[in-house]
């Protein structure tokens, strides 16, 4: 639970937090209102279209804390578009083959153990493990925005169950950290007869969400640098293309 804590008063203490967390609030209020008012097809389009640049968002906040940047959350549109790019191309083609893999796994493999619910352990196993690779392929990508890590399978599969123990312990601490931001508002609105959908709890809620990305891309950076090995020679590499980059961004802007 510490460490939790220690990621979000991070994640709330760069400079002007709470105006990015703010405008990246609106968003994800606008999609709430549409699922509100049952808008469904609205919501699925623009949930789609902010999920993407949410990722990137995600993204470009590991790298930030990975590299040791004064901020988390970035208002760049450059910085967050090429990182949107990366991303994509980073994730669809794992996405794709290890979705695949596990799909035909969890198919096609049926164990021959008679015990009760043995299949849905076996199930849940492969996707839990599907899962991690994917994961892991993602984070050892965004520490420095290099494509060419995510498919650095040799790291990957070393990695994988490190990160997925670790994420595993990790879940039930974010989900307390939610409980205790959203409970209170939530026992505020039912003592008072206030619907959940009203539009102060609706854009709290959104705050909050929003809240939850700085927080884990510190928790995804940590967990990036204590279980995914690299060499000394990968870093230095890495973090000269990264400064390179940002030197770009910055000359564009």
């Amino acid at each position: 639970m510490a460490s939790v804590l220690t990621y979000l008063n991070e994640s709330l203490s760069e400079d002007l937090s709470a105006v990015k967390i703010l405008i990246y609030s609106l968003p994800v209020f606008y999609c709430s209102n549409l699922f509100i008012k049952g808008e469904m097809t609205g919501f699925y389009l623009w949930a789609s279209i902010f999920g993407v640049l949410f990722l990137g968002l995600l993204t470009k906040a590991i790298n930030n804390v990975r590299t040791n940047k004064t901020e988390v959350l970035t208002l760049n549109p450059i910085k967050l578009f090429y990182s949107i790019i990366l991303t994509v191309i980073c994730l669809i083609p794992q996405i794709l083959i290890f979705g695949a893999i596990g799909w035909l796994i969890s198919t096609h493999l049926q164990i021959p153990v008679e015990l009760p619910h043995f299949q849905l352990i076996f199930d849940v196993i492969v996707w839990a493990l599907i899962i991690s690779i994917i994961l892991t392929s993602y984070l050892s990508f965004a520490k420095y925005l290099n494509p060419l890590e995510s498919f650095n399978y040799k790291v990957i599969f070393a990695s994988c169950v490190d990160i997925l123990v670790s994420f595993m312990f990790f879940i039930p601490q974010l989900l307390l950290v939610n409980f205790v931001l959203i409970g209170p508002a939530a026992a505020l609105c039912a003592e008072f007869n206030i619907p959940f959908t009203h539009g102060v709890f609706v854009l709290y809620c959104s705050i909050i969400f929003v809240i939850n990305i700085p927080l884990l891309a510190s928790y995804f950076a940590q967990s990036a640098f204590e279980h995914i090995k690299e060499s000394n020679q990968s870093y230095d590499d890495n973090f000269k293309i990264n400064d390179v980059i940002e030197d770009i961004a910055e000359r564009l802007q």
